[in-house]
């Protein structure tokens, strides 16, 4: 066999080491993006329904505890015109059934006294 002739094969392998990285180059950058997206959606699938529940749970204490807070307020005042009226008509009617029962029978008693004295 002939011997090879010396050949500096240095320039091609820088050029087929720079090819290679510029595929690896392009691959990753059209590739890694969609790869990317598609797992970090898959991620959010998964994790935005937990955080939002969780959230939704906070909210609901403090809206709760708020409402009953303004409640315990609040309540006083409105029940307060409410109870007053309430128990001036329920004291009228008592009144009015109580007097006029005892005005009646004193009337009687009157008419019974007049007529026995006559």
């Amino acid at each position: 066999m002939a011997d090879a002739p010396d050949v500096d094969l240095t320039p091609l392998t820088t050029a087929v080491t720079k090819i290679a990285e510029d595929v690896v180059r392009t691959i990753a950058r059209d590739t890694v993006p969609s790869l990317l997206k598609q797992q970090v959606e898959e991620s959010l699938k998964r994790m935005v329904p937990v955080l939002v529940e969780s959230a939704i749970a906070e909210e609901k204490v403090l809206i709760k505890e708020t409402v009953q807070e303004v409640t315990r307020k609040a309540l006083p005042d409105v029940l307060r015109p409410m109870v007053q009226q309430l128990a001036e008509e329920i004291i009228e009617k008592v009144a009015r059934d109580v007097v006029g029962t005892k005005a009646e029978a004193e009337v009687k008693k009157e008419i019974e006294r007049l007529t026995a004295e006559a």
